[in-house]
């Protein structure tokens, strides 16, 4: 329901170039023609089959994009169901409802190219639900091989929707650490039996990104970006803020303006480094007693790894959120589950403990439905969408640039010459800024 008004989402964006107007989606031929040069194949055949049924008309885009959203909280149920005791057995309920509306997921679910993320986590979920199928068969091992290879085949399908997926067989490990509570030789056999094939298939998917030349390609252009000292620090900033945005997703902004930071020492990363290493410190004094808060935290710095080392342009962008808010929303529930517990005890009034931890999850769950209902709004028309980018980034010269170009589709010259001009002169070297604050000029006095 709360995604309901995301059918009315247009084109924005990378959609254009990605799908609307991208030569190798126009027909078959052309497209099995690029698949040696293409990456993120499985990722682009969805695309290529949905510009087939549905052509220019966005709305179609959408119908796989929340089938995604609602498979992935069908799983992720699933997986939780597998870890809970009879104290917390409404635990997997609750996180996947939150996970299912949260805004944050907005980008992931209504941004039509947000599908990289929903489609890699979905082939990832499922593989990890195979995994477990395995590991609960241990004395069958027609079982055992038929649920290793499907699980084997969706991790190289999650591979191919983004490349992000390459923390898997370290989630694995988390699982079995924090969870299963596998340690020295048995989790060394445990490697062996269970794990090592999914390392070889990264490994092997690692060769085969170092000879493609497009991923060559943006292997250079990628350090090209900062150090990678810079990027590392100016990450940490970027965890932290991201952490924020699911307990204020008001902050939820679709071009973040985040700073480059070069020391350690640089504010904010002072505050950043207490509030992520006090993070660290539950997950490892909770690993006993509460090992589902232990995971979840693990979880979500295990899936930020790979934005987090390698240096992007964006350095957040909340579609690589969507996992790892998985992670997020178990520790709250797992949290909020242990207090309402001890309150309980303390209070010795269970029932009127309970009536109250209802009300407060009744009242959450309607807000977030809000939040989410209006999020997918701005993506109906770009206007929407960049006038809050540039409300929440104003120092930041892209959402100006775009919002222009937005106002300039419209023929609204006098609205999209000054967001230009206000990109031009945040950015001096911003020369597309330039180029459309010129093409726009001629456009009003009628010259073009």
């Amino acid at each position: 329901m709360v995604y309901a008004n995301a059918f009315s989402g247009s084109f924005q964006f990378d959609d254009f170039s990605t799908i609307a107007e991208n030569p190798h989606l126009s027909s078959w031929n052309t497209f099995t023609g690029h698949l040696d040069h293409m990456v993120r194949p499985v990722l682009y055949a969805t695309f290529f089959a949905d510009r087939t049924l549905f052509g220019q008309h966005g709305s179609g885009y959408h119908v796989l994009n929340l089938l995604l959203h609602l498979g992935c909280g069908i799983l992720v149920s699933l997986i939780l169901t597998r870890a809970v005791t009879r104290n917390d057995r409404h635990v997997p309920l609750w996180t996947a409802a939150l996970f299912l509306i949260h805004p944050i997921q907005t980008e992931t679910v209504t941004y039509i190219s947000g599908r990289a993320t929903g489609l890699m986590a979905f082939f990832y979920l499922l593989a990890f639900v195979l995994y477990l199928k395995m590991s609960e068969c241990p004395r069958d091992a027609s079982a055992r091989w038929k649920y290793l290879s499907g699980s084997l085949v969706l991790f190289a399908l999650a591979l191919g929707s983004k490349e992000t997926a390459m923390t898997f067989p370290l989630s694995l490990l988390l699982w079995e650490v924090t969870i299963r509570r596998a340690h020295g030789d048995a989790l060394g056999r445990l490697f062996v039996s269970s794990h090592l094939l999914y390392w070889l298939m990264l490994l092997a998917a690692t060769a085969w990104a170092w000879w493609h030349p497009r991923y060559s390609e943006l292997a250079r252009f990628s350090l090209d970006i900062r150090p990678l000292a810079d990027n590392l620090l100016s990450e940490i900033h970027a965890v932290a803020s991201a952490l924020v945005l699911f307990f204020c997703p008001w902050k939820q902004n679709f071009d973040h303006d985040l700073p480059v930071l070069h020391s350690i020492f640089e504010w904010p990363l002072p505050l950043d480094l207490m509030i992520l290493g006090g993070v660290i410190a539950a997950a490892l004094l909770a690993a006993r007693r509460l090992p589902l808060l232990s995971f979840g935290i693990g979880w979500f710095f295990v899936q930020l790894l790979p934005t987090s080392v390698i240096p992007r342009n964006d350095l957040l962008s909340e579609r690589n959120l969507y996992l790892a808010s998985i992670g997020v929303l178990l520790a709250f529930v797992v949290l909020a589950s242990h207090l309402t517990r001890r309150l309980s005890g303390l209070l010795q009034q269970p029932k009127l403990v309970r009536i109250g931890a209802m009300t407060l999850t009744s009242l959450l769950v309607v807000a977030l439905a809000f939040m989410t209902v209006e999020r997918n709004a701005l993506y109906r028309d770009p206007v929407l969408l960049w006038s809050d980018a540039v409300g929440k980034s104003p120092r930041k010269a892209r959402p100006h640039n775009n919002l222009g170009h937005a106002y300039a589709v419209q023929k609204d010259w006098d609205q999209a010459i000054e967001e230009f001009r206000i990109a031009a002169r945040l950015d001096p070297d911003y020369v597309l800024a330039q180029q459309n604050l010129r093409d726009a000029y001629l456009h009003h006095v009628g010259r073009k």
